[in-house]
């Protein structure tokens, strides 16, 4: 099953950051194109055993990437370099809700 995903990328002063709003996974590279592809596996790795409550909880909104980040948050100092759509080849046991 393809399913599709925000992925946000920010310039850090060593590298990118990548973040995917909507699954609450985060990653990073050295480069825009490695940040976005260590994005992708980090989500099919987050979806190889992720239940059908889990995934409702982290595509819901009541999970935070920033909800336990102290006041001097990491991407405080990045720039959004690019929010683009990308697409993650995964076998869930499920069908999600979204």
């Amino acid at each position: 099953m393809t399913l599709r995903y925000t992925a946000e990328i920010y310039e850090e002063a060593d590298g990118y950051s990548s973040v995917c709003p909507e699954l609450v996974v985060a990653s990073c590279g050295d480069t825009i194109d490695e940040a976005r592809a260590m994005l992708v596996e980090a989500i099919e790795l987050t979806l190889e055993d992720i239940t059908p409550e889990e995934y409702d909880f982290r595509v819901s909104g009541q999970m935070s990437a920033t909800s336990d980040i102290p006041d001097d948050d990491p991407l405080e100092d990045s720039t959004l370099v690019e929010s683009t759509k990308i697409e993650v080849n995964v076998d869930l046991p499920f069908v999600p809700a979204r």
